[in-house]
């Protein structure tokens, strides 16, 4: 009986470390948050081919929706599709924009985007999983 006790337990074990480093990939990968304690749920179906995903963690305060897509704009990058969640005091976005024919600086868009008040962090997806997080603590800009 403790064999059998023993055996499932380990057996549990197993599945719930696969089910963590499943929901871990998926979130270097595609910006995909779920079971999480403190981010909302969110998750946007697979990119289009040649798009970019941006993901930006922000205060969940007015206006911050507003100034992402504003400096999307600015740049003259089309949104394809966006998501918004949010939990408490943090709001979190998954957004896949089109790249025009305009050479962009994704690094200054991504600061400008990450150092704005309210905004705490900021990721760009593409190529190597986990690349292209920036982060704003206190006003500084931490890449």
């Amino acid at each position: 009986m403790l064999r059998s006790f023993l055996t499932s337990c380990i057996t549990i074990l197993r599945i719930k470390a696969a089910m963590a480093a499943d929901t871990i990939q998926a979130y270097l990968e595609h910006g995909t948050i779920q079971n999480s304690v403190n981010f909302p749920a969110a998750a946007l179906p697979e990119r289009k081919e040649g798009s970019i995903r941006v993901t930006v963690a922000t205060q969940n305060v007015p206006g911050m929706l507003a100034y992402i897509s504003d400096v999307f704009a600015k740049h003259g990058i089309n949104i394809l599709q966006q998501i918004n969640t949010s939990r408490g005091d943090l709001a979190y976005n998954v957004i896949d924009v089109e790249l025009g024919a305009d050479t962009i600086d994704l690094k200054d868009l991504q600061k400008e985007l990450t150092m704005h008040d309210g905004v705490l962090s900021s990721r760009i997806l593409f190529g190597v999983a986990g690349a292209g997080y920036a982060r704003n603590i206190e006003g500084s800009y931490f890449v």
